[in-house]
């Protein structure tokens, strides 16, 4: 796969998440797709598979009012992609970690991607 692919496939990727567009992010993922989330070094969510990846993105933009990934930096590999990302949302709820509605949170982090196929078979968001 060539890198214009890998660069279309996160760029779609993130437009999709910042638009909640749930069923755009699904197409360009792989059947098998292995998704993580780590946020100081322990993995907080996971997901294997287009169903349970479903599931957890609809949770997720549930816990939002807003959200917006801003690709800062992108460094390709042969099949993998390493995503520089600004991140600034607005909770739609409250957090059990004492965050609350209406709260802004801003992180800096990256996300890493691996291809196959022409399609996203892992994602690794990392804070």
């Amino acid at each position: 796969m060539s890198e214009p692919v890998h660069i279309d496939l996160v760029e779609a990727y993130i437009s999709a998440y910042n638009d909640f567009d749930i069923a755009a992010m699904l197409a360009l993922l792989d059947q098998d797709i292995v998704f993580e989330n780590e946020s100081n070094g322990e993995i907080t969510a996971s997901a294997q598979g287009k169903a349970a990846f479903e599931q957890l993105a609809e949770k997720s933009a549930a816990i939002f009012e807003t959200r917006q990934q801003t690709l800062t930096e992108l460094a390709l590999e042969e099949n993998a992609a390493t995503a520089h990302i600004q991140y600034q949302a607005k909770l739609a709820i409250d957090l059990p970690n004492g965050l609350k509605a209406q709260d802004t949170l801003e992180l800096e982090g990256k996300t890493l991607f691996r291809f196959e196929n022409n399609k996203i078979t892992y994602i690794k968001d990392v804070s």
